[in-house]
């Protein structure tokens, strides 16, 4: 019999309160089988969905998520216009939103089927469980006065964790945190010669570190600056953070002016490698 959720188990450890969303990897929405005992075995399972704890009916569907307001937190929309020129790519940029956390109704999944693509961006679309928007970049200007890119180009977004992502109760999985690490890694390094150039290389090595967890529902800021460049080899530093906003709202209430080094707490940080395709 598993333990009350009011005590403690022989660990030690008291149980967590009930999940908030959908498990990313092992929800049958997830997944499509064709072998028929794994079939069987499925439909067993879901024959059995009566037996299990009322609890189970907290949990939000992939139709009650797409149907959640999505609003931008006041952080974000202080901070957007200090982030750089905003990306504009054609895949998912019309599945974005603008910049008051407003959907926009626009025919991505059209372009996405006309050229190839065979279903959704896994980070960029309304249905990501882990959903990156509002990319950003910032070029630094090279010694000279030659044109940006290269190294100290940095790329800036918005990542929503959504219900959708959730591992163990009410925070997200590490698999979530990663492939945001991945995205960025890649995108930041289409823009080292000093303009977006999509699907120009492939990332070939992303080296995560985990260091704080992220509730589900939580909005955090990545960022991602190429620190070394290598004939056609890219090294990006990437991190995922979140702002103290409560440092935040008490600056603004003091007229204490920011600083350029605002206050983050580090959820991740990686280090990735890019390998850029030989006719760039």
């Amino acid at each position: 019999m598993p333990p009350n959720n009011n005590e403690s188990d022989n660990t030690g450890i008291t149980p967590c309160s009930q999940p908030q969303g959908v498990d990313r990897f092992h929800s049958n929405n997830d997944i499509t089988l064709h072998n028929p005992v794994v079939e069987r075995l499925v439909d067993e399972d879901d024959s059995k969905k009566d037996e299990r704890p009322s609890s189970s009916s907290s949990i939000i569907s992939d139709a009650q998520q797409q149907q959640q307001k999505r609003e931008l937190p006041p952080w974000v929309k202080a901070q957007l216009h200090h982030w750089g020129e905003r990306v504009c790519v054609p895949e998912w940029d019309d599945d974005d939103d603008d910049e008051q956390g407003g959907e926009k109704d626009g025919k991505c999944g059209d372009y996405r089927r006309k050229n190839g693509w065979k279903g959704s961006d896994l980070c960029h679309s309304k249905q990501s469980p882990v959903r990156i928007s509002h990319y950003c970049i910032q070029y630094k200007k090279q010694e000279g006065g030659g044109g940006g890119g290269g190294v100290g180009t940095t790329l800036t977004g918005l990542v929503h964790f959504t219900n959708n992502a959730e591992s163990h109760a009410g925070f997200c999985h590490g698999g979530s945190m990663t492939a945001v690490m991945d995205d960025i890694i890649g995108w930041t390094a289409f823009h080292v010669s000093g303009q977006c150039v999509p699907w120009s290389g492939f990332t070939a090595q992303v080296n995560v570190s985990l260091k704080r967890p992220i509730a589900v529902g939580s909005y955090l800021k990545v960022v991602g600056t190429i620190v070394k460049l290598e004939r056609r080899k890219v090294w990006i530093h990437s991190r995922l953070v979140s702002l103290d906003v409560g440092e935040e709202e008490e600056k603004k209430e003091n007229n204490v002016e920011e600083e350029e080094e605002e206050e983050e707490i580090v959820h991740c940080t990686a280090d990735g490698l890019v390998i850029l395709k030989r006719d760039i």
